[in-house]
């Protein structure tokens, strides 16, 4: 008994040790679990208002107000859904530098006399929940994706229904996420000399299609929630290129942050046409072209105009630049057999980025060299897996030949996680299929046309509950469903 006293006073103290810790910024900060029956959020609250709900005359229903946000030891609930396996990342900060990072004005928010406050980010099986910033014992604010939310406690311990399926939410969540699968999707659509991008949310549930929907920006997930990424047209010293901005979608006035999450107030001080081809959390990757020279880079999200680039090392570490170097190096030894110039002898691990090749991402390194006065490049493979950091999912869990058997001029193939559905992409089409036991059904959900030349350069996936949340997150972001003439039913 005393062992076992120890044990969670040692696990007490480890978790205050957590929320007490002081950090700079919003990514600061360790996820970790519950401790026991022990963490930061346990009980009832009750929500009271909905905070900044009256722009563009938005929630004037105010359909939130008066429901609960539930805690037990290992499971919370709210809005009619069941989330198990938390794990939380607590830091404390200054209170109004934390609402001017979420765009939220501190005017009437009882912000402790301290300044200092408790942010607690909670996380189910890994995936982002929320935040919670914590005024006192009996009262904070949630922020929910695009929701603002002052909560009251009115309980030290949840419903006992709560306490009791907690015991059983990992089995009830289990249960909740077969058949029921959403992606956002980024395509890249050629348009005169330049490019478009544009965002699709396909989801299914249990092989019934929802309404797909699109937006003509990329609309992508984050852990601080949903952001968007744009492309803007620039041309400097006569030169034409563009500028690559991403903010949080939360963002209500821009002028607000300065220099903090978001990228919208950089300025690049390089002419160049920059086209992307991969989207992730937290990294892109794009083509640079100047000048007649077309260089990869991968560039951080929250830093898209740094002057210094990502290299394969900050990724891959020493093993993956030597990796880099020894594959350039094999590429370079064959182009000097030809008699070309180089254009960069000292590569230092930079020109590198990410290709889709048979329904996978895959690393390459890039030479750039002159040939009979023109500029040319050659790609070469890393052979080196992408990092969990760059991409967080990229399972095809149908083989690519099968695909390809059944449909021979496929392209590209994306399946859920919960292997109930796939996107088979061809040169102008996409098709939404179900899978069978171990290959695509017979006849497609879906298929919607896409102009030639498109490329997918995201893929996000939500499951189970979260389909909800992220399909209500993107109608609110402005997603409108697509007309019957782009979509055919099957």
């Amino acid at each position: 008994m005393g062992k076992r006293c120890l044990l969670l006073l040692l696990s007490f103290l480890l978790l205050m040790l957590g929320g007490c810790a002081e950090f700079s910024g919003e990514s600061a900060g360790k996820i970790i679990p519950p401790a026991n029956h022990l963490h930061p959020l346990v009980g009832k609250w009750t929500v009271l208002q909905e905070l900044d709900i009256n722009d563009n005359g938005e929630g004037v229903n105010l359909q939130w107000v008066g429901s609960d946000v539930q805690f037990a030891a290992g499971a919370v609930a709210f809005g009619g859904h069941v989330w198990d396996k938390l794990s939380f990342k607590i830091k404390r900060i200054n209170a109004a530098d934390y609402l001017m990072m979420k765009y939220f004005p501190s005017d009437g928010i009882p912000v402790p006399q301290t300044d200092r406050v408790d942010v607690i980010t909670v996380y189910a099986a890994a995936n982002y929940l929320g935040e919670f910033m914590k005024l006192d014992d009996t009262s904070m604010i949630f922020f929910m994706q695009n929701k603002k939310l002052l909560l009251k406690k009115v309980a030290d311990q949840a419903d006992s229904t709560l306490r009791v399926a907690d015991t059983n939410a990992q089995h009830l969540n289990l249960n909740r996420n077969e058949g029921i699968s959403g992606v956002l999707l980024g395509l890249r659509i050629p348009s005169g000399a330049d490019y478009t991008y544009q965002t699709l949310w396909i989801a299914v549930e249990h092989q019934q299609l929802h309404p797909v929907l699109a937006a003509e920006r990329i609309f992508f997930p984050r852990t601080s929630g949903f952001w968007e990424f744009d492309v803007q047209d620039s041309s400097a010293e006569g030169e034409t290129g563009n500028i690559l901005t991403a903010r949080n979608v939360a963002a209500k006035i821009p002028d607000m942050k300065k220099g903090g999450e978001g990228t919208g107030d950089q300025v690049y001080t390089d002419p160049a046409l920059r086209i992307i081809n991969y989207i992730g959390n937290d990294y892109v990757a794009i083509e640079k072209r100047t000048a007649g020279v077309n260089q990869l880079q991968v560039l951080p999200v929250d830093n898209l105009s740094s002057p210094t680039e990502i290299k394969v090392s900050d990724l891959l570490g020493d093993n993956g630049l030597n990796a880099y170097l020894s594959a350039r190096e094999q590429s370079v030894a064959a182009l000097r057999n030809k008699g070309v110039t180089l254009l960069n002898r000292n590569e230092s691990g930079g020109n590198f980025g990410l290709v889709r090749k048979n329904g996978h991402w895959f690393l390459v390194g890039r030479v750039n060299y002159q040939s009979d006065g023109k500029f040319e490049q050659t790609d070469f493979d890393l052979k080196i897996i992408p990092p969990a950091n760059l991409i967080f999912y990229d399972t095809l869990v149908l083989n690519w030949h099968n695909i390809k058997d059944r449909v021979p001029d496929a392209m590209d193939a994306f399946t859920s996680p919960n292997k109930d559905i796939a996107l088979v992409k061809t040169k102008n089409k996409l098709t939404i299929y179900p899978i069978g036991a171990v290959q695509l059904a017979e006849t497609p959900l879906a298929e919607l046309g896409l102009p030639e030349g498109t490329t997918v350069i995201m893929a996000e996936w939500a499951t189970g509950s979260y389909v909800d949340s992220w399909e209500k997150s993107f109608l609110a972001y402005g997603a409108q469903a697509l007309s019957g003439s782009s979509i055919r039913l099957r």
